[in-house]
């Protein structure tokens, strides 16, 4: 039996920052470190491309936060008929 495992917005939330964090921090080192005729322009375009997926990805993610948002604020337990007792049992 495999027992699902979910953290909060709070941990999300500071995995997020973390992970940018750190990889700002790696691309900041490693740009500085680059001289300028050793700059490859196709690898930062390829990070150029991820930062742009990554946007993306963010977007969707504070989209479910707005869906789920509005959800709460619209729900009414009375009128809920048992809409999420198997969802959520």
């Amino acid at each position: 039996m495999s027992e699902k495992e979910t953290y909060g917005a709070q941990a999300i939330a500071e995995d997020l920052e973390n992970l940018g964090e750190e990889i700002a921090t790696d691309t900041e080192m490693t740009l500085t470190e680059t001289k300028p005729e050793d700059f490859d322009h196709d690898e930062w375009k390829a990070l150029r491309e991820a930062i742009k997926a990554m946007r993306e990805t963010l977007d969707a993610m504070e989209e479910m936060i707005d869906r789920a948002e509005t959800e709460a604020d619209e729900y009414d337990e009375e009128t809920a008929e048992d809409r999420y007792e198997t969802y959520w049992a």
